[in-house]
């Protein structure tokens, strides 16, 4: 570093400012190239984001509400990682979207919050139980989710089977 850069910028803020500016541009590249933020690989990375999020937390969760979150994420996984994922609907994408930056992590953030400020073991128990119900409540949405998906594409392929059939089968008019 120069004498001038030493007594202009002595601390060398403007390397940092630099990379903060790099970073906000990344950002911002990220939000304009996916602005919806649901598409598929931006939901398989919040997914794994999720994950490590709940690995790191598992210290303060029951082993039961530990099991249910990554059951939950695992199925958000197969859905995303079919091979039709490309296709999924919109609305199924933005519920899992939902799943995965508001409901799954808020009840572990929410549970942590308790079991910290709590003072009894009855409420720690308390709040085991909301935990599991509401985990048990997400994990049964997205099979269920994930099920639709899946029917709707059942549906989908009957349908034009019944087009096709009806366009090119055999007429009860032919001679």
């Amino acid at each position: 570093m120069g004498l001038l850069s030493r007594l202009f910028d002595p601390e060398g803020s403007s390397g940092r400012l630099r990379v903060q500016a790099q970073a906000r541009f990344d950002a911002v590249s990220q939000a304009v190239t996916d602005p919806s933020g649901d598409s598929v690989e931006a939901l398989l990375r919040k997914n794994q984001s999720l994950i490590l999020e709940i690995n790191s937390s598992a210290g303060d969760l029951p082993t039961i509400g530990v099991v249910l979150a990554r059951a939950v994420t695992d199925t958000v996984r197969e859905v995303l990682t079919s091979g039709d994922a490309d296709r999924l609907d919109i609305g199924v994408r933005v519920a899992i979207n939902g799943t995965l930056t508001d409901y799954l992590p808020g009840s572990i953030r929410a549970y942590v919050g308790a079991v910290r400020a709590s003072t009894s073991a009855t409420n720690e128990e308390a709040a085991t139980d909301s935990l599991v119900e509401q985990l048990t409540t997400l994990r049964r949405s997205v099979e269920q989710l994930a099920e639709a998906s899946r029917a709707r594409d059942m549906q989908a392929l009957q349908v034009h089977g019944r087009f096709l059939e009806d366009k090119f089968g055999e007429s009860e008019l032919d001679l």
